[in-house]
């Protein structure tokens, strides 16, 4: 079986829903969301960030392990810890500065619409 078709099976429920961040080293931004698609593409937006559309890729070797690539540069390496349809979470290891940090993602079920922000 080719290494794609074997990633997009082990990483299937990863391909069903959109993840908001529930838990995070730093707090994250109001209503942080990431969309991972089997081509490699990435969603990444929240309620006060502009959108940025990335480029994921899955280890060959492990497809529980996947770089991003961010402004055409390597951002960081994750390793997958816990994937089913409620949960995600990953530690990613921050290309720059070597910093090690685990996130956990929570599937969106419902309606969310961004709260108005104070002005």
């Amino acid at each position: 079986m080719p290494a794609a078709s074997s990633a997009e099976t082990n990483l299937t429920p990863l391909f069903r829903h959109i993840w908001r961040v529930t838990k995070a080293p730093t707090k994250p931004p109001l209503g942080s969301i990431r969309i991972f698609l089997p081509n490699g593409t990435l969603l990444e937006t929240s309620c006060v960030e502009t959108y940025r559309i990335a480029a994921w890729s899955a280890d060959k070797n492990d497809p529980r392990k996947f770089s991003v690539v961010e402004d055409r540069q390597p951002a960081y390496n994750a390793a997958i810890l816990e994937l089913n349809d409620a949960t995600l979470r990953f530690e990613q290891q921050l290309i720059r500065s070597k910093e090690k940090q685990e996130l956990t993602f929570s599937a969106v079920n419902e309606e969310f619409v961004c709260p108005d922000l104070p002005k």
